[in-house]
């Protein structure tokens, strides 16, 4: 009854504006709390590499696509750190790359030419070629790349000959997983 005539007089209860500036700061926190989390719950980690068979030049050409933010701390002290800039910094990038990555012919690694990296927005990308392996070979590729990293991490290869594609994933635990594609016979 003293409720009907306070909302009659156009009085509104004691105590209830408290209560909706305590549940506002409630949800407010909850938000802020859960933002991050949810930020980061839908990152990726992921590369791309593509080979791509170049018959003018009779090489392989590789190229691999990482994210600089996940790149550049794992290497270097801090991201954007100028790497690029310098000669230690570019060569750091292709040892790692190098390390992470092989191509191998009938077991023996296939020798990988570091032609260099460079940033580009949010992605480095960094450059080899390789030698045509003999006539007919099958070859093996292998990609940890950053897998020493992130457990979540996923590396999609995409190798290019005479115009067909065939992709492989590489997923952590996976990395010494050997894809076989056979090169066509050389002309």
């Amino acid at each position: 009854m003293i409720l009907a005539l306070r909302q009659i007089n156009n009085e509104a209860p004691k105590g209830n504006l408290w209560r909706f500036c305590l549940v506002m700061a409630f949800f407010a926190t909850a938000l802020s709390l859960l933002m991050p989390m949810t930020a980061q719950a839908h990152r990726a980690h992921a590369a791309l590499t593509e080979v791509v068979w170049n018959a003018h030049t009779q090489e392989m050409e590789i190229t691999h696509r990482l994210y600089a933010h996940d790149l550049e701390p794992r290497l270097f002290t801090k991201v954007l750190s100028g790497w690029e800039e310098t000669q230690e910094g570019v060569a750091r990038v292709g040892e790692y790359c190098t390390a992470k990555f092989q191509i191998r012919d009938k077991g023996q690694p296939v020798p990988l030419s570091y032609v260099g990296a460079e940033p580009e927005g949010e992605f480095i990308y960094v450059y080899f070629t390789a030698p045509r392996p003999a006539k007919g070979d099958s070859l093996s590729i292998y990609n940890a790349m950053l897998m020493d990293a992130f457990d979540d991490q996923v590396n999609l290869v995409n190798l290019t000959l005479d115009g067909e594609t065939q992709s492989q994933y590489f997923r952590f635990g996976e990395a010494a997983k050997p894809l076989i594609w056979t090169l066509p016979n050389a002309d």
